[in-house]
């Protein structure tokens, strides 16, 4: 995180600056939100459009462009964003996601090898990937019928019949 006091301190010295960065943090926190996340004005300090936007920069607009290239890599943004490509089917973002989650691990201490462990998988669980990818079930239902005909045990049947939707 980069230190923005010559910034703040900008805006504490200009009434105009303060206005206009106070409207800058609404619009920001606002997208943020449309894209489900709620971020704090501390974050929208890390893009930098918006910054140059509050200095006066184009005429206190944003570039759109720049200004959602920023608002996507912002982290919590970027995991957000990361997680629906992974719940839409996206193999690219999950191995993305994969690699981020094993980033590092052999790096770890011995001592601290459990929690690096459970951190891991807290993350892999928030971003949708502790689990292998659901394969699409085509049987028919005709065909489910004739798959419980043949298992013996009533209740592993009841099981998979449940499991199915058939009961």
């Amino acid at each position: 995180m980069a230190n923005h006091d010559t910034f703040l301190d900008l805006v504490r010295g200009s009434q105009v600056i303060a206005e206009r960065w106070a409207a800058i943090c609404e619009k920001v926190i606002s997208d943020a939100a449309e894209r489900g996340v709620q971020i704090e004005p501390e974050q929208v300090l890390d893009i930098r459009e918006a910054r140059l936007a509050a200095l006066g920069n184009g005429g206190g607009k944003m570039d759109a462009d720049n200004y959602l290239a920023e608002l996507e890599a912002l982290p919590a943004l970027h995991e957000s964003a990361l997680a629906r490509r992974i719940a839409e089917g996206d193999a690219e973002a999950r191995s993305a996601a994969v690699s981020q989650v094993n980033r590092g691990k052999d790096d770890v201490h011995p001592d601290r090898w459990a929690s690096s462990a459970s951190r891991r998988i807290s993350k892999a669980r928030e971003l949708g990937i502790a689990t292998a990818p659901a394969e699409p079930d085509t049987a028919s239902r005709a065909e489910r019928l004739e798959m419980l005909s043949e298992i013996e045990d009533a209740g592993t049947r009841l099981s998979m019949a449940r499991k199915w939707g058939l009961v």
